[in-house]
């Protein structure tokens, strides 16, 4: 019997009989695809994994050729990629904890389509042969379309490899090891987490589910709908329609509509989704509903989430009125313990304990969760006081969170070429409550700012006031813009993360600005230099706002010329100030 470690990189190289030809090497399948003109089935696939590893012998090892699928897939150039190195990631990007993945492309690499994703439960969910089988006709008639100028190229992508990932090259691709998908995640958010530009509610918390949304595919059928429910059926959208669009994008499969979900920003109120009716397409407005992007984070075995060594449930509503427990309020059943936790000490929490509330905190805008609270705001190897109900007591119970390392050592602590030099932090308070933290970074020739929300606290635009151009307001009601200065030449103008509109045209009352983790940058005319910044702005909540006047940041020089992957690809992001 063959053992998991064996599989590592292979390529397949069994005598299977008469079959398909697959290419193993993606170039050679990209140079196949240019002289032939056929379009390219790709799969990217972790070899090592027993996750989708039926389907892939469903698809790879056992499709004859005169079969339907078979005739199908031989109108393509295939290939099948099992380790991940040299492969612009950037260009094929995804959620890398699917270990089974397709793409529709051409010889030029321009995306059709995807199919493939899954969800918190298994891998092959959305994984069908007779979806396949659509996705496969849909390919070749995008293909046509292409090639008749009727589908436009999705154009060239930064080219960012496997290699670029300071963490996976040192410990995977120089150590000869297979690059799977799984590690590209994992060794990408020990990275971020690393140079202290982790955003966990959309770095940990990906490829949301879409029955969250009320959505429930007849997955043989590719996108339509066998039932709706919740937000989608509020919306207007019913059984029997075609999903067809998602934010003005166009999505044809189930790892299309994932993977543009997965796009939309975490605090986002609303998608629009098209969906096709009777041969009509109206685009209808889904409300987001709270904890829309919530997923089970346990099968991903991320090295950066806060382990927290037991296991809950959240009480219904009617279980937190028998308890006087506020409806959005914290409050999770503890329902298992994990035996490390006596054993180290990390709590002592007993089944049955109910959890009310996170270092004197009992709710939260974003999650009811108090675990997954847990995981958006506090690091690993943390220590958090919870607030416990048992037998009917109120009682307090510390915490020591834990750090996951699967199949992976430790990070070392200070690794130069990876770790940002940020400056120490200042924080807008409000009393003796944290607002928001500000720290700075000088990052090649820019000078990057952070600010890092806490809990239900916002703050707002660089450039509120040339936002509010043309509109009536009511006096008064126009927050206080971020305001910053340096003390040294600036290159252009400001750029900062895209502000979510906090407005309330009713009340005439308009105003954008920043939750979570955003950044500001400048091009500075002398990066060798260190920075002074100094900072006012003023952070709000429902109930309360707060102001600080002349924060100081003292930002030290940074030797590093070059801007890193990720910090490139946070820059890449913002934008340009209204009006300036």
């Amino acid at each position: 019997m063959l053992v998991a470690s064996f599989w590592t990189c292979v390529f397949a190289a069994e005598v299977r009989g008469e079959a398909l030809f697959w290419h193993a090497s993606l170039p050679e399948a990209l140079a196949e695809a240019k002289a032939s003109g056929k379009p390219l089935f790709l799969e990217f696939r972790c070899a090592p994994c027993v996750n989708g590893r039926e389907f892939d012998a469903q698809v790879y090892y056992y499709t004859e050729p005169d079969s339907p699928r078979g005739k199908l897939m031989s109108r393509y150039v295939l290939a099948r990629v099992t380790s991940m190195s040299g492969v612009n990631i950037a260009h094929y990007d995804r959620d890398w904890h699917n270990s089974l993945y397709y793409f529709i492309i051409n010889g030029n690499e321009d995306i059709y389509l995807r199919y493939g994703g899954r969800d918190e439960v298994a891998a092959d969910t959305y994984l069908n042969l007779d979806s396949l089988e659509l996705a496969l006709t849909l390919g070749l008639s995008e293909h046509e379309a292409f090639k008749e100028g009727r589908r436009a190229s999705t154009g060239a992508t930064a080219n960012f490899k496997p290699e670029d990932i300071g963490l996976l090259n040192r410990e995977v691709i120089q150590k000869n090891r297979c690059t799977e998908c799984h590690l590209i995640a994992d060794y990408s958010m020990q990275e971020k987490a690393h140079a202290g530009l982790l955003d966990p509610i959309s770095d940990l918390y990906r490829s949301p589910d879409i029955k969250r949304l009320g959505l429930y595919l007849d997955v043989p059928k590719g996108l339509l709908l066998k039932e709706t429910k919740g937000a989608a059926a509020d919306a207007g959208i019913m059984a029997g329609d075609t999903v067809a669009s998602l934010n003005g994008t166009t999505v044809l499969t189930f790892g299309d509509l994932q993977y543009q979900l997965d796009k939309v920003p975490r605090l986002s109120p609303e998608i629009l989704l098209g969906v096709k009716r009777n041969g009509e397409l109206s685009e209808m407005v889904v409300t987001l509903p709270r904890e829309w992007w919530k997923t089970d984070l346990e099968f991903r075995h991320w090295t950066v989430e806060p382990q927290l060594f037991f296991e809950s449930r959240e009480l219904q509503k009617k279980e937190k009125e028998k308890l006087r427990l506020p409806e959005k309020g914290f409050a999770s059943e503890v329902t298992g313990l994990d035996i490390e936790a006596a054993m180290n000490g990390h709590h002592d929490l007993e089944i049955g304990d109910i959890v009310i509330s996170v270092d004197g905190r009992a709710s939260n805008p974003l999650t009811s969760d108090p675990s997954v609270y847990i995981k958006l705001f506090h690091a690993p190897n943390s220590v958090v006081r919870l607030g416990v109900l048992r037998a009917g007591k109120l009682r307090d119970i510390n915490l020591k969170t834990g750090q996951m390392n699967f199949r992976k050592a430790p990070v070392e602590e200070n690794i130069p070429d990876l770790s940002l030099g940020w400056s120490e932090t200042a924080y807008l308070s409000s009393g003796k409550e944290k607002a928001v933290g500000y720290r700075a970074a000088v990052v090649g020739e820019y000078l990057l700012v952070q600010a890092r929300h806490f809990a239900d606290w916002h703050s707002f635009a660089m450039d509120n006031a040339a936002r509010l151009k043309g509109r009536k307001i009511v006096e008064g009601n126009q927050e206080l813009p971020t305001e910053i200065t340096i003390d040294q030449e600036i290159k252009g103008g400001w750029l900062q993360t895209e502000p979510t509109d906090f407005s309330d045209p009713e009340m005439h009352w308009f105003t954008w600005g920043f939750q979570g983790v955003s950044y500001f940058a400048v091009k500075l005319a002398t990066p060798e230099q260190a920075v002074k910044v100094n900072i006012s702005a003023q952070a709000c909540r429902d109930d309360i706002c707060a102001g600080a006047v002349g924060l100081e940041l003292e930002v030290p020089a940074s030797p590093a010329k070059q801007v890193s992957p990720m910090t490139r690809e946070i820059l890449d992001e913002l934008t340009p100030l209204t009006g300036k």
